[in-house]
């Protein structure tokens, strides 16, 4: 019984909790990002994060790529829903013919007036965005605040669009049981529906106040989520439950993919937020990852389905067992020929047994069946505080056609920004692109015109050469042509600020 206990602190605590790019914006905070990645044209990408901006507390960005990560456009933002409210937990996909899609939540984060998960679609590929629609409100779910962590999913075969979401962390105000919940639309965006996603004999329970679910679509249409329970009247042991759906007219098939000790951590300062990758082309092959204490510290684990049944948790970072070291904030994705990709936030080279040490992203690639060695893709990066706060408690991995993109936030510049990384499976090798942070023209490189961020339209401005020549100067408008100098490197000086325009 004290082992039963023990393991099922872990369980509870669990769930309530290279060469690099800087992709993000903002002076103050950038955190928690997401990327997509169009499936009709792979060069096209989108990330999109959390931001400060100026009299708005903290709003949704994203930027745009259209080379390949090569340049981004301007970042652009989401105004919010009331006066006063905040925005959180942003995710995005595509649809098969290429329309984008993104989920967030805009509450009032003070006194919980209003609250709502809020999807908006954009037909120009992230430049612009669409009216926000409600997928799911505090309202449909009194006493439940139902509108936390919300995870977007579309169906490639008939578009139909899931948000998975949760109740959220203040006890105040929700009462158990709890739940997860799923809201759905089937007009492409235009409405949603939303209900619980457990169901008995595979309700979430009354212990777990956050039994987040992680959602996830394959390309024959078959959706798949888990989520955590434990509900002694179901199970005296807790319990990880696999739903899925085949398609819009067929019901819900429950099974419960873990039950027993070995989930979770006792160690409430981490990210340990879950994470279930589905294969897109064999959808009875998925694996779900998660942070755990049960191979003796918070290491990267996994339970991995092939064909209909589950494995037992694995250990996933290759340190020393039980030598102290941390890990966590982990995420995970299939390529498309069936290799799979995870990335953690890893303590290795800091002191043992402290979340608030030096850390560095760690990654590892499944091919085969069979795991290869880890591999770093970032510099040793200092503690701060600001770490232990929300916002930063995802990153996000994307693997496409070999190559394996991580995005996330780090305080290497003194401030949490966004970054992203390039991983090449074949070569092993990693890509260094110069993305443009907030302040800069789209796109960097161009041939001849740049698009100048709409802050600094109308103001005087000098271009000089890499020799410091002057070459133009005056009041800029939208566009700034270069096309009449030779291929190279300029420096546009505006408002105090020099960007660096590359001419190809």
């Amino acid at each position: 019984m004290k082992y039963f206990l023990l393991g099922l602190a872990f369980f509870l605590f669990g769930w309530l909790n290279g060469q690099n790019v800087l992709v993000s914006a903002g002076n103050i905070f950038e955190g928690e990002p997401y990327l997509a990645i169009n499936p009709t044209n792979p060069q096209h990408m989108v990330a999109a994060w959390m931001g400060y901006q100026w009299n708005q507390k903290i709003v949704i960005k994203n930027a745009v790529s259209f080379d390949g990560a090569l340049s981004w456009s301007t970042p652009t933002w989401q105004a919010h829903q009331q006066s006063g409210n905040t925005s959180a937990d942003v995710s995005l996909a595509f649809n098969a013919q290429g329309e984008l899609f993104m989920s967030y939540v805009d509450y009032d984060n003070i006194n919980f007036s209003n609250g709502q998960v809020v999807c908006r679609k954009s037909v120009d590929g992230g430049l612009s965005w669409g009216a926000a629609v409600i997928a799911c409100s505090d309202i449909i779910c009194p006493n439940q605040l139902c509108i936390d962590r919300p995870w977007l999913a579309i169906n490639p075969l008939n578009g139909a669009i899931v948000i998975t979401s949760m109740n959220a962390d203040q006890p105040s105000i929700v009462q158990a049981p709890f739940h997860p919940y799923l809201s759905i639309s089937t007009d492409n965006g235009l409405s949603f529906t939303t209900q619980y996603l457990d169901s008995a004999p595979y309700l979430s329970g009354s212990a777990i106040k956050q039994p987040m679910p992680s959602p996830a679509y394959a390309n024959d249409g078959l959706f798949m989520a888990i989520y955590p329970s434990y509900e002694p009247a179901q199970s005296i042991l807790p319990r990880v439950i696999e739903v899925q759906k085949t398609s819009l007219g067929s019901n819900y098939s429950y099974q419960v993919a873990f039950q027993g000790l070995g989930f979770g951590t006792n160690n409430d300062t981490l990210k340990a937020g879950p994470h279930l990758s589905l294969n897109p082309n064999n959808s009875s092959n998925a694996a779900y990852f998660f942070v755990t204490d049960v191979f003796g510290d918070p290491d990267i684990a996994m339970i991995e389905k092939n064909g209909g049944a589950w494995s037992a948790p694995v250990r996933v970072n290759n340190d020393v067992p039980n030598n102290g070291n941390i890990q966590d904030l982990v995420w995970a994705d299939y390529d498309t020929d069936g290799d799979l990709g995870v990335c953690w936030r890893d303590r290795r080279a800091g002191l043992p047994n402290n979340y608030q040490t030096t850390t560095q992203i760690y990654c590892r690639i499944q091919h085969n069946g069979n795991w290869g060695d880890e591999f770093v893709i970032t510099p040793m990066v200092e503690n701060d505080s600001i770490l232990l706060e929300n916002g930063n408690d995802f990153l996000n991995v994307q693997f496409e056609n070999n190559t394996l993109l991580t995005l996330w936030g780090d305080v290497r510049s003194g401030t949490l920004k966004i970054y992203l990384n390039r991983f090449n499976q074949l070569d092993s090798t990693n890509q260094i692109h110069e993305i443009p942070t907030f302040q800069n023209a789209f796109p960097n490189p161009s041939a001849a015109i740049f698009e100048i961020p709409p802050s600094f339209i109308h103001k005087e401005f000098t271009v000089f050469d890499a020799n410091g020549k002057l070459l133009l100067n005056g009041i800029l408008s939208q566009y700034l042509d270069l096309g009449a100098f030779e291929n190279g490197t300029y420096f546009l000086n505006v408002a105090d600020t020099q960007l660096k325009l590359l001419k190809n």
